[in-house]
């Protein structure tokens, strides 16, 4: 793909589908969308001279903590959305390379991230899923009597990334766009030689990159396995053949600087491994016989509003939905010890299919202080459903979702301590104005360092018009972030003539991302006014 074909690919990706599925939908993503010839000129101009722009506008980042599990974390990095979208613009000017050397799709043994762009609607990657990979190994399950099951410990963070330069210097016809890419990854990690940022497409598809030499060297060998990502399994046809192999796979990541999880390894028989899986087959859930928690596993709840039979596609959806009892399966969820991650996060999800009147007792459930810890693996899907049924829900229902997100911060939940469930609890914070509100914004604003929490902030302060709180915040503007400093631009045409002033002396000093966050932000704001939290 051409490089100019490629910057316009990656800037209606993002601003269609998100540049991360860990964090918040960042606003530049609108810009993208709204004034996409102007950001495609913008990511051009870096284009041409990349040494200029990384030495006078370096890519700034942001690490937060974001949670596995019940008491597990893990660092993740947002890019700065400007040079996120530079950085998959090189991805994919030769992502369609980096697929043709990749184990062969007919093998139906790698099924994670296959590179196929589709014009209609900006997506990067076919339509293989995790489902297809789990039917596939239950369908050779069949066959083998022993099934290894593991995955890769801590796997964006560990890539090499000289083994991504050997890979990318490889393909054929690639030119320079192996240093450049490199040349961002050293920017991102901040001269550390190994990880990727994770959540986004380019690091899928060029972590994927790094591990076809052990796809191949396990193929050679003759090992039958399935892989997702991170995620492995392997068919043997005794425990002995089992056993060599998770040798043989451990010494090869090895050599790659990567190691498997030891907690996840495990060596099955075949009809162990069935029924470990058998939630996630879907001929097991179309039985009358399965449980409901199967049932809802085997419903896919990804509906897009836009498609031409959304109608259509809601109703069905709807339908499939309330066959089931939603908050049955929530309620024995939350009974549990430890909940099942895969289920409670499609039954949070499928509360926004529900009549208001389940959604009012569901999302009552899951603001229960005590509900709200045991639901702590999938903290951030109850921020995103309370956030969106809040929005449809009458005053009075509001007052109460108010209530009991309050009561988190003044409680002082432990869960509000980890990085990107902050900044989901402040989204789902930014709805009615109310004064304790404000003061949990502010109390959070002055004891957070973290750029992405900070800017937050700001965005919802000029959502509710809180001059007094902004006319303040514009003194600290010399020592914001670029994050900051962005959301603060926005927050000016809130403060009336102030705010122009404020502009129009400061706008001298901008950057060229800057000048055209100022551009369409103004057009936005004489249209609608609306803020982008």
């Amino acid at each position: 793909m051409h490089i100019d074909d490629a910057i316009t690919a990656a800037l209606r990706n993002v601003a269609e589908h998100g540049d991360t599925d860990i964090f918040p939908f960042p606003f530049e993503n609108l810009l993208f969308r709204d004034r996409l010839s102007y950001a495609a000129g913008l990511i051009k101009a870096i284009h041409s001279k990349p040494d200029h722009w990384l030495s006078t506008y370096p890519p700034e980042t942001i690490r937060s903590l974001t949670q596995v599990g019940y008491a597990g974390f893990r660092w993740a990095t947002l890019v700065d959305p400007f040079w996120n979208a530079y950085y998959l613009s090189l991805v994919l000017s030769i992502a369609d390379k980096i697929e043709s050397v990749r184990v062969s799709e007919a093998a139906s043994t790698v099924f994670s991230y296959r590179f196929h762009w589709q014009n209609a609607d900006a997506k990067i990657f076919k339509d293989s899923t995790w489902v297809d990979f789990r039917k596939q190994c239950l369908t050779l399950s069949e066959t083998y009597p022993v099934v290894v099951q593991t995955d890769i410990s801590d796997f964006y963070p560990r890539i090499y990334h000289h083994r991504i330069e050997n890979a990318l210097q490889r393909l054929p016809g690639v030119g320079d766009q192996p240093k450049r890419v490199m040349d961002l990854l050293k920017q991102f990690s901040q001269n550390v030689s190994y990880g990727l940022p994770v959540g986004g497409p380019a690091s899928r598809i060029l972590a994927e990159l790094s591990l076809d030499g052990v796809d191949k060297l396990l193929i050679r060998r003759g090992v039958r396995f399935c892989r997702y990502a991170d995620d492995y399994a392997i068919f043997c046809s005794d425990k002995a053949e089992a056993y060599r192999t998770l040798v043989f796979l451990s010494e090869k990541l090895a050599n790659e600087g990567l190691v498997l999880q030891k907690k996840k390894t495990r060596i099955l028989s075949a009809q162990e491994f069935r029924e470990t899986a058998q939630l996630l087959d879907p001929a097991e859930a179309a039985n009358a016989l399965a449980s409901e928690e199967q049932k809802l596993l085997s419903i896919s709840l990804r509906f897009d509003p836009y498609s031409p039979t959304a109608e259509e596609d809601y109703e069905e959806l709807k339908g499939a939905i309330q066959d089931l009892d939603i908050i049955g399966i929530l309620g024995r969820e939350i009974a549990k010890t430890t909940i099942d991650s895969a289920v409670a996060k499609q039954a949070v999800q499928a509360i926004l299919v529900l009549d208001p009147a389940q959604q009012q007792q569901a999302v009552g459930m899951l603001l229960d202080g005590d509900n709200v810890m045991t639901l702590a693996p999938v903290f951030v899907a109850v921020m995103r459903v309370v956030r969106d049924v809040y929005a449809s829900s009458a005053a009075d229902a509001r007052a109460r979702i108010d209530e009991a997100l309050c009561k988190l911060w003044t409680e002082r939940s432990p869960l509000l301590s980890v990085e990107v469930n902050l900044s989901y609890f402040i989204r789902a914070l930014a709805g009615d104005q109310i004064q304790q509100k404000e003061e949990i914004l502010i109390k959070i604003f002055e004891d957070s360092a973290n750029p992405m929490i900070r800017r937050m902030v700001i965005l919802v302060m000029a959502k509710w018009s809180c001059h007094y709180w902004l006319s303040d915040a514009k003194l600290k503007y010399g020592g914001m972030s670029i994050f900051e400093r962005r959301a603060f631009i926005i927050a000016s045409y809130f403060l009336g003539d102030e705010g122009k002033h404020w502009r129009d002396h400061v706008k001298s000093s901008w950057s060229e991302a800057e000048l055209l966050t100022r551009d369409w932000f103004s057009t936005r704001f004489q249209t609608n006014r609306s803020v982008p939290v």
